[in-house]
Parts: structure tokens; sequence; C-alpha cells
């Protein structure tokens, strides 16, 4: 069966050699990068994973940086690899503290080639009513130009780990709600706020929106896959958060799915999504 991992992460090679000094000046890349045990990888280990795991395709991304020449070096670096290997699908990462260069740089990236923008992240901040008008030209642009639109979404209970953060779930559905025909992708099943849509009016305002598995592994029992995929089926797609974690973590809990749901998860609801 096909498999479309809707969420990784990549890196230039001497970036990743320069981790120690990037993450003793950029807070919000050393909340998640600071210790070499957090792994990252460039293009080729990306090449190579896929080749094991049998992936047909992935969306590719790689962090938000608050330093400029770090975001376009990094996205010149996966747009380029994209276009080396049309497998890939380029994200454009963007700073949302830079709203001017956010806007800009998102601009740059589409006219050579990204499919769409994000991860975004607010690890140091926390999303709140600031944080959702910082977002509103960027969102207004990406709905424009048919770019979905990636947010890291962590969930608000639970065990402590390195870049959680709060999110304030009204401002969340306050943005969706501002932006109705803006595709949306809340990373890691949004930090449970999918939930929320067996509420009918939350179901309508994210009619739109959809969700990744990235993480899920660490973040909840098997049994999610088999209720997601009863129950938005249309609305998930795998994510593997490669580097952090790759197929493998996930293939055994979602062959036990029915087959419908799992064809939805692993291809279909992406192959919809991003053509």
């Amino acid at each position: 069966m096909p498999v479309i991992d809707a969420h990784t992460h990549v890196f230039p090679p001497d970036v990743i050699e320069m981790r120690d000094r990037i993450a003793a000046r950029d807070v919000r890349f050393s909340l998640l990068y600071a210790s070499p045990k957090a792994r990252m990888a460039d293009g080729t280990e990306l090449s190579r994973y896929m080749a094991e795991g049998q992936i047909d395709r992935a969306v590719t991304t790689a962090f938000a940086f608050k330093d400029r020449g770090l975001i376009t070096t990094c996205n010149d670096y996966i747009l380029e690899i994209a276009r080396r290997d049309p497998r890939l699908i380029p994200f454009a990462a963007v700073d949302t503290e830079d709203e001017s260069f956010a806007l800009a740089e998102a601009a740059r990236c589409f006219g050579l080639g990204a499919r769409g923008i994000g991860e975004l992240a607010f690890y140091e901040t926390g999303f709140g009513a600031r944080e959702r008008k910082a977002l509103d030209n960027l969102a207004d642009y990406a709905q424009k130009n048919g770019l979905p639109l990636m947010i890291h979404v962590n969930e608000q209970v639970g065990h402590i780990y390195q870049g959680k953060t709060r999110m304030d779930f009204w401002e969340l559905v306050a943005f969706v709600e501002t932006h109705p025909d803006l595709v949306t992708i809340l990373s890691h099943l949004g930090g449970g706020v999918c939930f929320y849509e067996f509420m009918p009016e939350i179901k309508k305002i994210f009619a739109r929106v959809y969700y990744d598995l990235a993480a899920v592994p660490l973040l909840y029992s098997k049994e999610v896959y088999g209720f997601v995929a009863r129950y938005m089926p249309d609305k998930v797609l795998f994510g593997s958060d490669y580097p952090l974690l790759s197929y493998k973590k996930y293939g055994h809990d979602l062959d036990l799915l029915e087959e419908a749901g799992r064809q939805k998860l692993l291809h279909l609801n992406a192959r919809h999504l991003f053509g």
C-alpha cells in the first residue's frame, strides 16, 4: 500500500554540524535540538528512510529559527532537494514573530516551488491572542494561494517534555474561524483539539482542518488510531515527525486498522490534499 509521510524535518549538513553554536544563540532551536540525543537528518538520510520504510512521498520542512539567514538557508536547501527528488513536498518554514519577513519568505518560497507553509510553532511564547493576530496576514496569503498552513499544537495535559507549551484553544478556534477557506494542518492530532469536533459548531468551523499523527506514539495509546480511523477518517494524515520517529514506530498498529480507514490515513487523505 502507498504511504505518504505528511510530516518530516531535514536540515542542510552544515547546519547539523553547527548545532551547538546555533543552540547557544537560538532559544527556540535549543529547546528541541540542544541535546546531542535529539536527532537531526539531512536530505540523504530522508531519502534512505523513505527507501527503507517504502515511503512513496514525504512532506518536508526544517525549523522556524529566529535567525533570518538560517531560515532562508534551510528553505533553499529543502527546495533544492525537492527539485531533485519529486517525491518530496516542500514546506517553507518562517518565524511568526517576524511578520513582514514571514510573509516575504513565504512568497519567495512559493515562487520557487513550496507547496505549503510550516511547521509554525510557538515554543517560547505559547499561543494566545497576540500570536493569533500575528498570523492573520500570513494566513490570508496562504489561503489566497492555496497553500496549506501547518501549525504545531501540543496537548495541554499529561507529561512534560521539551517544547511543550500552552495553547489557548479558544484562540486556535478563533484563528480557524477567521480563515474559513484556509486549509490548516494541526500537527500531533492538534493537541487533542480534534476530539472537540464532536461538538457540531466546532465540526462546522473546522471543515477545512486536517490533523497529522506526528509523534503520536509518544503521546497516546495505540487505541487512538482506531478511534480517528472510525470517527474522523477523512481528516487525519499519517506523519512520522521523522527523524524523531519513523514509520516503523506506527506500522504494526496501523496494520490492525480496517482496510478502508488504513488507506485513508496512510495515503488517500494526503493525496486528496496535496494532489
